[in-house]
């Protein structure tokens, strides 16, 4: 009788927490149904007993995540190595506390990205996937990710016909996602290093025009080897990659809010050749701009 425990930890999302409790309610029901052993999720903000599954929702509005309460630290160490253990955005911050992340690729809401992993460099963080599963370690991305990871727990004991029998019921998609549609790109502004920061404010006003290195590093002032090392270190980027970033954004307010040719919306951002466009696109967000267009704009 698999028995999973719903850790509603202090900040965690009401909804999350409600939609998680319904959609194992409708499963549980299913297994009545079919005559399979019963599944039970049990909710609470200390839980003693031993799962067959430990969840971690999603926080909403509050940072309580950075300081997790040390008995629950305890008590995710103290699960034993039969146990899956699974979070959702911020609750990968909890499972990063207790040491469950090191050496794991791992995800989380694409703004956490960060803070998650200079707390824990051990983990492997990718942002781009909305859900990862590394050995008994189960994390998902998006505040409304908990949807993938109860559709994976449900699939895991359950089985896949019963989990898009859930799908169905509750008119979500059970295939893969990812969250490179939906990220936004926010470089560091605030590293410190004052001439890189007049470079990006002025790539940021231009970057639909040509790169040019050299003409970069003189207007702050600096030699282009010196330019090229000190701007890699302040964003993480090369300034070309940098660039590439700020062009698919443009192309994606565009994409979302015009009805303009693709063709002439990769022109403005700064692409002549429109073919190269659509691929780096594809490769930034998952999707073709046709397709990235079709899903975002309304």
């Amino acid at each position: 009788m698999p028995n999973l425990a719903l850790l509603d930890y202090p900040g965690a999302s009401i909804a999350a927490v409600a939609g998680l409790q319904e959609m194992f309610i409708y499963t549980a029901r299913l297994h009545q149904r079919d005559g399979l052993p019963d599944i039970t999720l049990t909710t609470g903000q200390t839980l003693k007993a031993t799962p067959d599954a430990a969840i971690l929702p999603p926080a909403f509005g509050n940072d309580a995540y950075l300081t997790p309460p040390q008995p629950i630290i305890d008590w995710l160490r103290a699960l034993p190595d039969t146990c899956l253990i699974a979070s959702t955005c911020a609750g990968a911050f909890y499972l990063g506390a207790a040491g469950l992340l090191d050496g794991r690729e791992v995800t989380t809401h694409w703004v956490l990205e960060h803070d998650l992993q200079s707390r824990f460099p051990k983990a492997k963080v990718d942002t781009g996937e909305i859900l990862i599963r590394d050995g008994r370690i189960i994390t998902a991305g998006g505040l409304l990710s908990w949807i993938d990871l109860a559709l994976e727990l449900i699939a895991h004991f359950s089985g896949p016909a019963i989990m898009r029998e859930v799908g169905r019921h509750f008119v979500t998609d059970t295939g893969r996602r990812d969250q490179r549609p939906y990220r936004a790109f926010n470089p560091p502004m605030n590293h410190g290093d004052h001439q890189i920061e007049q470079a990006q404010s002025l790539i940021e006003r231009t970057f639909a025009a040509p790169i040019r290195i050299a003409e970069l590093a003189r207007t702050v002032a600096l030699t282009e080897r010196t330019f090229l090392r000190r701007f890699e270190r302040a964003t993480g980027l090369t300034p070309l990659t940098y660039v590439q970033h700020l062009r698919i954004q443009s192309a994606q307010r565009a994409l979302e809010s015009t009805p303009a040719p693709i063709d002439q919306i990769a022109y403005s951002v700064g692409y002549e050749n429109a073919n190269a466009f659509r691929k780096l696109f594809k490769r930034h967000t998952g999707l073709s701009p046709s397709q990235y267009r079709q899903r975002l704009k309304r």
